[in-house]
């Protein structure tokens, strides 16, 4: 099967090209030229896409993915994803024009992987976290997806295996984050009271109870109480007893998930593999403790969503800093802060870190509420309109950048180029999210918005 794809302005992933007007042409499912033109005269054998008033770029690399495969979810190993689910997820991505996600929850085994990646048309990979203390962390704070199988996987077998990486290490639901105020805080405080709070009412009673850096000392309670009486819990609940309903949600699984970091960031180190580590408020302290331990080393760690909103917008600048300096690359994940705002509601840190040059290698999506993430092209398209990058620029950090730093997670991807693999986005200009044409491995996956049966296998 061959096909041209033409008229459209082609970004090749490099980071520095950009073709206005220019022509991709593939043949059995891998780049067989970039041109810069198409003499609208000369005939093609061939499926044929004009791809006028649009941009062709690679399909798009996502480093941060959770809900893609089936297996335990999140760091907390909460139950799996009913298919359905997970297959949804893939859909979701794949309709925004991304062709590779890896799965960051860390306890599915390969097989989930495989599974997923069998059966849809996404390239699917895999991370590991099957170390003990992550382990520990996970059943601490749910641990109901974990199986026999995952329960007796080390991190050795999981990159023989397959898996790519180490992570995701941390979580908020295990280090008292976002999945916490999501989840699990919400939850217990329905059951003791018969209220529900919302997450953002659940952040306000934790960061009372424990503040922003999960401190296990005596609460404030002033702000305690005022957080109480906005979320409607002073009749049902004293202070003491939402203190020790907070500390019971989320201080158990707190220390085993950092010295689960600790123990990941290690192994990668030790096998010449990149971790990805979760970057918060909480765990800001144990991430420059592990850049001067492996000062030097070579290690790759990836300090994931560096524009976490439980640090400042000071915070997170200041320790992204000091992460270039000792050589770790920055995520900024796009969370849900552009459109959805549901657990995100605020840009400035994702502008802060962005703005400056080379501060932030990779951008990716993490899962928002219930997966309800902004698309990864509309974080590219965002990034170009704020003038943080230009537009190849842009497109190669969810791209060529995270092929490069992640080896194994898209071999022959993320470049338009001869010789690499098709695949490859097209989508609107004025509006990235409007993605018309999907192809993965040189098939259509994706036509005028809509997926193909070639999604699915």
């Amino acid at each position: 099967m061959s096909t041209l794809i033409r008229g459209g302005t082609v970004v090749t992933g490099s980071g520095d090209t950009v073709i206005e007007a220019g022509a991709v042409v593939i043949r059995n499912g891998r780049i067989a030229d970039v041109l810069d033109h198409w003499e609208a005269d000369r005939g093609f054998a061939g499926q044929v896409i004009d791809a006028s008033g649009c941009v062709v770029m690679p399909g798009l690399i996502n480093s941060h993915t959770h809900g893609v495969t089936p297996g335990a979810l999140f760091p907390s190993a909460a139950p799996a994803l009913s298919a359905e689910r997970w297959m949804g997820n893939l859909d979701r991505h794949l309709l925004a024009g991304t062709t590779t996600v890896l799965s960051l929850c860390g306890f599915a085994s390969m097989n989930d992987v495989r599974e997923a990646d069998s059966r849809h048309a996404v390239h699917v990979r895999g991370a590991t976290t099957h170390l003990p203390h992550c382990l520990q962390a996970a059943a601490m704070a749910d641990g109901q997806g974990l199986t026999a199988e995952s329960r007796e996987l080390t991190v050795e077998r999981m990159l023989d295996d397959g898996a790519v990486a180490i992570g995701e290490l941390g979580g908020g639901q295990t280090l008292g984050g976002g999945g916490q105020d999501l989840v699990y805080i919400p939850a217990v405080i329905y059951k003791a009271s018969g209220v529900r709070i919302t997450i953002e009412q659940a952040r306000r009673i934790k960061e009372a109870v424990l503040g922003r850096f999960i401190n296990a000392g005596a609460p404030n309670v002033v702000a305690l109480a005022q957080a109480a009486k906005v979320a409607g819990l002073t009749e049902a609940l004293t202070a003491t007893q939402l203190a020790k309903l907070v500390r019971h949600a989320v201080m158990p699984s707190f220390l085993p998930a950092i010295e689960g970091m600790r123990e990941g960031v290690r192994a990668a180190a030790r096998f010449g593999v990149p971790a990805i580590v979760h970057s918060a408020a909480a765990t800001a302290g144990v991430l420059r403790e592990l850049m001067m331990e492996l000062d030097g080393s070579g290690a790759t760690v990836i300090a994931a969503h560096a524009n976490h909103p439980s640090h400042t917008p000071d915070e997170a600048h200041e320790l992204a800093v000091l992460g270039r300096k000792e050589g770790w690359p920055a995520e900024a994940s796009v969370f849900d802060l552009l459109h959805r705002k549901h657990t995100v509601t605020t840009r400035e840190h994702w502008d802060l870190l962005l703005r400056e040059p080379d501060l932030i290698s990779v951008v990716g999506t993490d899962y928002g509420h219930d997966g309800d993430h902004d698309e990864l092209i509309s974080a590219v398209q965002d990034i170009v309109a704020h003038g943080h990058r230009s537009l190849a620029g842009a497109v190669a950090m969810a791209s060529s950048a995270v092929a490069d730093l992640i080896p194994g997670i898209a071999p022959g991807g993320g470049r338009l180029e001869a010789g690499r693999a098709a695949d490859v986005a097209v989508a609107r200009m004025e509006d990235f999210s409007d993605v018309r044409t999907v192809l993965v491995d040189g098939i259509c996956v994706v036509r005028d918005g809509q997926l193909t049966p070639e999604a699915h296998r």
